[in-house]
């Protein structure tokens, strides 16, 4: 077997799009679990600066649950910017 050696290739996104395109079904499948298991292992690296926001938005709303919306006002709000 030969050596495998590190290849730069400066491809665009729609390069790799179109690469991912011509693999066979199977070999589509394979690779969207290998792309959802990397996501799911980086969804799970929280910062304690995240935490910490996040435990403090709780404690707010908490103690002041009229600050909070519904979430189809939310949408309507960010949609409209």
């Amino acid at each position: 077997m030969p050596a495998t050696e590190n290849i730069f290739l400066p491809l665009s996104f729609n390069q790799i799009f179109e690469l991912v395109n011509q693999l066979p079904k199977n070999q589509k499948q394979q690779l969207a679990k290998l792309l959802i298991k990397d996501n799911k292992v980086a969804a799970l690296d929280v910062t304690e600066v995240q935490k910490k926001f996040v435990r403090n938005s709780i404690k707010k709303y908490k103690h002041q649950p009229e600050l909070l919306i519904d979430e189809a006002d939310a949408w309507k709000m960010i949609n409209a910017k």
